[in-house]
């Protein structure tokens, strides 16, 4: 049997009574699934898809957007619309206070799913203000349960009217309502809410239901293939004989036709009331009935499925040609013609399944056609309704390597295959369905819709997948990844064999067991990887099984896909480290991949934190203290200096911040100190306020954006601009916000009002980019009119030439369109002003950098989960292309091999001066990734720097101009977070918002000191002196000197003089430490002490001569000697200061002659020493010229 693609229809209760085709109709819509109704962080785009409540339009403090997706809406185009509203029923008492919503809905003619990416809702496009609602004064909520006129909407009629007017609406389309906070919107007059109200999902107690009054279309509506029940079919109930016309053909003349929706007929309450004539005793014995409906592509589809609900006999025709009959005599059926049979009981409810070749199928108009007879005249009942679905060809092996959104056999009818061998391919999958991945139902990448059952509070447990595939083991790799999306846990099996096992228990599992935990969020939608040899295929046709189980019977949602494609090439560890560069700040191994921990995550062994700047701290004034939510970091050294400087950070707060730290480094402690902290002042008269201060930038004459990611309306000091949504610049000197020739602090007006998320200025001093964090998500560039001068200028957006196709670009060109920006207008409206020129939506533009070694700008868009970069030739831009994203990345860690999902997220970026890119993931797995210079998606070459702290997410990442030190926050972390030792050796905790410095461990906080010392001597008569300087590294703190044989003999000075009594050889000995550690310099024989007499105190002494001495110039020195001993004769003078090495280990030879005319002074003493292997005696010379 071959497999047929499932199509669901619903039946939806429309009455079209007889030829009254105005009739008013009535649609009580219903979420339909946990992802239909979906709330939306603002700042961030952060998807909640199963919330158990809906809150509007903030949950916590945090504003959000709710958006409602209504599916299945069965109003034919062209429909009159009455009235619409929606109805919530009360979660939670929310009472008090100012509550106002904007609703809007999406301005398309069928709403897509909504998806967990972020910012799916603030991606779309939906209705302007001239068409919006506004529900303002919201009642008060005050009782749980309440679904009266209290939780009732305005009516959305007016814009449901344009929709369904669309030329792309059809019966069946989904529409989606937007509903966020006017000041959000900017909507004049609104100022922002002070409370909320709350009302239950699907996920709760049942989602609100859309209530929906309208007149159909007066004309029929050609329909789409597949056909659904409760279709609308053109019907002739006259009791008229057709049998001699061509009444089944596409092009029979139907326009007298009336049409109404199934179920058609009498008797039963059908959607579509037929008469039956004037005598209910001779009733009219045949019905005629026509649907039209448009196929895109006939060639595709097998077999035609036709279910057909006949009361009684029927005949179907497809094009004018019969195709089946029921009930119903085989030859000579005329108008008058009874079905033989009546139907009865469950019968008449039941839709017949009939599979036929799809042999009439054409490309364009095609009609379905359909006599339907009764059984009596007298008949009390008619019924009709058809459906046409349709099933694919035959699955042949797919080849190697396999895609992701490959189509799949599948079993989804709850039947257990425990007790056969279903994994290989003698086992027959003729009789199942088929269909391309995602399978699943409710996950937001499902384009095959898989049934769960009868009960969506018992789904079935366990689905079941095949696939063939034609494997050439020639030109296979040794290695093939498999990267398995499934949710919640599943094995798959190669021919037989089970190779891997993700989320169930070990050990025999049955189609009953349950996955281990509920895979939920961005998981739902992520490949994981694993690798495996090319030796588990054979050659030729390989069979590929899976079993997907459900972690809960009531699961919201399901979902499978897979794809093998060649395993990555591992990368050797610590990238950055080569071409002598294992000092600098991006030479690390990768840290292993984790969840997030109580602690900060750092290379371990190479790198270093500080603490230096914590929510609580007290600014200068002594006054206030340091406000929370840490984010940009911006580092200004004075005169460029690596080591004393300005620090700003940013607060991203409802209203914001800008603090202003003056730091220094000591070289002798090796750790960062704050001198002083100041609060910017941005909440006088000529600015009024500032919010949610998230980015910014460092100009190249040394000042600091600040950017404001809000554009809540208001304009206090009515100087004509919104108080907030703008970049601001502060001179970190004064720790006060620029003035531009007008007497007055100012924002950068010129630069535009959006929920700026950062800033970019490039070293001409002219160039400034910026990005959009929800609303218009665009890339903006302004030029401004004079050097170091960004009060002035040229504002432009980004418009791609081609869309982003799976978030990846289609296209490597874009063109800069100019945004007005001359007018305080343009300016207050920057962002409508980008949408209504086209700029691209990038789904949150986080940050944009620009390449130290390349000149490319790079930019993070979060709701993509992509790095993009291009280069800008001034009117357009080339070489657009993913950077970095949307896959996983192979680690070689310090415990192993690891792959790891980039996820999604990626938020601020930095490089470093090698061209490395450091990119900081907000949200997802809340690392910092290391990016290196020459990594390309097809040769990846990625690391893993850091993991934050439980609930932060990594902030501002800015470097020194020595790139020796990293400046950076965590903001937000759980404020149950574990204290570690930081570079100070003091413990801090990271449980608020903090931020700190990190570099090598050579550079930053104590070293654990190297020992070391000089002597100003280390030969000596008996008598003499030593100087020691202890020249140890890393300050040590603390020493002990041991002088053996000395006086004093042992002493805790830098600087020792020792006095020697006695000859001999002496070991000195020296031990340091400080906080970090210690380290001990000891020196055997170092010292030597001679006999000033110059005695002969050696076994050789009766061998060795000397002579003449005394001498004028020449000396000669013999020894008796076997030739295997080694030599040294040195010459000292009376002091012990070397004159000369004469000898230095010479072996073979015990004869010397040397000539001491440049070493001596007439009647001048001096010391021979003379050492042959260990032992060693001295003679007294005297220089005679």
């Amino acid at each position: 049997m071959k497999k047929k693609l499932l199509v669901l229809f619903l039946p939806i209760a429309l009455c079209f009574s007889g030829k009254v085709i105005a009739q008013n109709q009535t649609i009580n819509a219903t979420i339909l699934s946990s992802s239909d109704d979906a709330e939306e962080e603002i700042l961030g785009g952060a998807m909640d898809l199963s919330s158990s409540d809906i809150e509007f339009t903030n949950d916590g403090g945090t504003e959000q957007i709710v958006g409602l997706r209504y599916d299945n809406l069965n109003i034919p185009n062209g429909s009159t619309i009455i009235s619409a509203y929606i109805q919530f029923t009360t979660d939670e008492i929310t009472t008090g206070n100012q509550v106002d919503v904007v609703m809007a809905f999406e301005d398309v003619a069928n709403a897509s799913a909504i998806t967990s990416g972020n910012g799916d809702l603030s991606g779309r496009t939906y209705f302007g203000t001239s068409n919006a609602v506004l529900w303002t004064s919201i009642q008060d909520w005050a009782t749980v349960g309440a679904n009266g006129p209290a939780q009732q909407s305005p009516d959305l009629a007016a814009m449901l009217q344009i929709i369904v007017n669309k030329a792309g609406w059809s019966a069946g389309n989904a529409v989606l309502l937007g509903m966020v906070d006017p000041a959000v919107m900017n909507v004049p007059g609104y100022t922002g809410n002070t409370a909320k109200r709350t009302a239950e999902s699907y996920d709760g107690s049942g989602g609100p239901v859309l209530h929906i009054t309208y007149i159909p279309s007066a004309d029929y509506q050609t329909g789409n293939f597949p056909v659904p029940t409760a279709a609308a079919w053109k019907f002739n109930d006259l009791g008229v004989d057709l049998t001699a016309t061509n009444w089944t053909g596409t092009n029979y003349d139907d326009t007298a036709w009336v049409f109404g929706n199934g179920i058609l007929g009498y008797g039963d309450s059908p959607n579509t009331t037929l008469s039956y004539g004037a005598d209910p005793n001779n009733k009219y014995p045949t019905y005629y009935f026509r649907h039209i409906f448009n196929v895109s592509d006939a060639s595709i589809y097998d077999s035609l499925v036709f279910n057909l609900l006949a009361d009684d006999g029927a005949i179907v025709y497809l094009n004018g040609t019969e195709v089946y009959r029921t009930n119903l005599p085989a030859t000579g059926v005329t108008y008058n013609t009874l079905a033989p049979n009546v139907i009865s009981g469950a019968d008449e409810t039941t839709y017949f399944e009939t599979k036929v070749n799809n042999t009439l199928l054409v490309n364009g108009i095609n009609v379905v056609a359909v006599e339907l007879h009764q059984n009596t005249l007298s008949s009390s009942d008619l019924s009709f309704d058809l459906s046409l679905g349709y099933e694919l060809p035959p699955l042949s092996a797919t080849t190697y390597p396999m895609a992701e959104n490959g189509a799949w056999h599948y079993l989804d009818n709850g039947t257990s295959l425990d007790a056969v061998n279903w994994t290989v391919g003698s086992f027959d999958v003729s009789n199942w369905e088929h269909g391309p991945a995602g399978l699943g139902y409710t996950n937001t990448n499902v384009v095959t819709n898989l049934s769960f059952g009868p009960d969506p509070l018992n789904k079935y447990i366990t689905t079941y997948f095949r696939r063939d595939i034609d494997i050439d083991l020639a030109l296979l790799p040794d290695s093939v990844q498999l990267g398995l999306l499934r949710d919640d846990g599943a094995i798959v099996y190669i021919n037989g064999v089970e190779i891997r096992r993700d989320n169930l228990a070990a050990g025999t599992i049955s189609a009953a067991d349950t996955a281990l935990v509920t895979v939920s969020g961005s998981d739902e939608t992520h490949f994981y990887t694993s690798n495996f040899s090319k030796n588990l295929f054979v050659q030729g046709v390989n069979t590929i099984a899976v079993e997907l189980h459900q972690a809960t019977s009531n699961s919201s949602d399901l979902g499978f896909d897979m794809f093998l494609k060649d395993a990555p090439i591992v990368n050797p560890p610590a990238l950055g480290c080569a071409g002598g560069l294992d000092a600098h700040i991006g030479c690390f191994t990768s840290i292993t991949p984790t969840g997030q921990t109580s602690n900060l995550i750092i290379p371990n062994g190479s790198h270093r934190f500080q603490a230096i700047f914590k929510q609580g701290d007290a600014y200068l004034d002594s006054v206030n203290t340091v406000p929370g939510n840490h984010d940009f970091t911006a580092y200004v050294g004075k005169n460029g200096s690596s080591v004393i400087g300005h620090l700003s950070v940013n607060h991203e707060n409802t209203p914001g911040g800008v603090s202003i730290l003056d730091v220094h480094y000591t070289d002798s402690t090796k750790l960062w100190s704050v001198d002083t902290i100041k609060k910017v002042d941005l909440y006088n008269s000529d600015l009024v306020t500032t919010t949610r201060n998230c980015s910014g930038g460092i100009t190249p004459w040394g000042t600091i954006l600040t950017a404001e990611e809000s554009t809540n309306s208001g304009d206090v000091n009515g100087d004509g601009y919104e108080d907030v949504g703008w970049l601001v610049e502060i001179d970190p000197e004064t720790a006060m916000v620029r003035s531009y020739g007008n007497g007055m602090q100012e924002k950068l007006w010129a630069c535009g009002r959006i929920s700026h998320e950062n800033a970019l200025i490039l070293n001409d001093s002219i160039t400034l980019y910026t990005g959009e964090d929800g609303g218009s998500s665009a890339v903006f560039k302004f030029v401004a009119d004079n050097p170091a001068d960004l009060s002035a200028g040229t504002l432009y957006a980004l418009v791609l030439d081609a869309p982003l196709i799976n978030n990846d670009p289609s296209s490597t060109t874009a063109t800069w369109v100019q945004i007005p920006n001359t007018t305080t207008s343009d300016r207050n409206n920057t962002r409508t002003l980008a949408q209504g020129l086209g700029a691209t939506n990038f789904n949150g533009v986080e940050d944009i950098e620009v390449n130290p070694i390349t000149g490319q700008i790079y930019f993070a868009a979060k709701g993509k989960s992509r790095v993009y970069r291009f280069t800008d030739n001034g009117a357009t831009v080339a070489d657009f292309e993913t950077f970095v994203g949307g896959t996983d990345y192979v680690l070689n860690t310090e415990s192993g091999v690891y792959t790891e999902p980039w996820a999604n997220g990626n938020d601020n970026l930095t490089f470093d001066d090698q061209g490395n890119l450091w990119v900081l993931q907000d949200g997802g797995l809340n690392y910092i990734w290391m990016v290196r210079p020459d990594h390309t998606q097809a040769t990846p070459m990625v690391e893993l720097f850091a993991s934050f702290p439980v609930g932060s997410e990594p902030t501002g990442l800015t470097f020194s101009p020595d790139y020796k030190f990293g400046f950076v926050s965590v903001q937000h972390p759980s404020s149950s977070n574990t204290a570690q030792q930081d570079a100070t050796l003091n413990n801090i905790a990271f449980d608020k918002s903090t931020t700190f410095v990190f570099s090598r461990d050579e550079f930053l906080g104590a070293q654990e000191p190297i020992a070391g010392f000089t002597t100003d001597n280390t030969t000596i008569y008996e008598g003499n002196t030593v100087t020691f300087t202890d020249t140890s590294l890393n300050y040590p703190t603390s020493r002990l000197w041991l002088f053996n044989g000395g006086t004093p003999t042992n002493s805790t000075n830098k600087v020792e003089t020792v006095t020697f009594n006695t000859a001999g050889d002496y070991d000195i000995e020296l031990y340091v430490s400080n906080v970090a550690g210690n380290d001990t310099e000891a020196k055997v024989n170092h010292i030597t002490v001679l006999d000033p007499l110059g005695l002969d105190k050696t076994v050789f002494s009766n061998t060795l001569r000397v002579y003449p001495n005394p001498t004028a110039e020449i000396l000669n020195v013999a020894l008796d000697l076997k030739g295997t001993e080694t030599v040294s004769i040195t010459l000292f003078d009376l002091s012990g200061k070397l004159v000369a090495n004469l000898v230095d280990a010479s072996t073979g030879t015990d004869k010397w002659s040397f000539n001491l005319a440049a070493f001596g002074t007439s009647n001048q003493s001096l010391i021979l020493e003379i050492k042959v292997d260990e032992n060693r005696t001295t003679k007294v010379i005297q220089f005679n010229k």
